[in-house]
């Protein structure tokens, strides 16, 4: 069909460059108020495979990274680097509640 001889597809020669720039795109893209949910919903993902992908989101969310990077993308959009901010602190405060157990503390972690 004519819309998939348009599809663009993009490889990676690593898993882990794929997931920074999954959450690159998603930090710059995403609109700030579906955030939140979007991360809630990978992170109780069971399997571990979006675990590098939520740190790289977590690090970009971070002033010094976004300046290096603004550099060469542009102003990181203010309202969803805190929103990602306040879900990580959340995040973190609730795994600390729940550390009494041993998956509890590995999963702080």
């Amino acid at each position: 069909t004519e819309d998939s001889a348009r599809s663009v597809v993009y490889t990676f020669p690593h898993l882990t460059i794929q997931e920074f720039v999954a959450a690159l795109a998603q930090v710059l893209t995403v609109d700030p108020r579906n955030i939140v949910k979007f991360l809630s919903e990978v992170h109780s993902m069971t399997d571990g495979r979006f675990e590098v992908f939520l740190r790289f989101v977590a690090g970009l969310s971070s002033p010094r990274a976004a300046r290096v990077l603004e550099v060469f993308l542009g102003p990181f959009p203010n309202q969803t680097i805190c929103r990602v901010i306040d879900w990580v602190k959340e995040e973190v405060q609730r795994q600390i509640r729940n550390a009494e157990s041993d998956y509890g503390k590995r999963r702080l972690l």
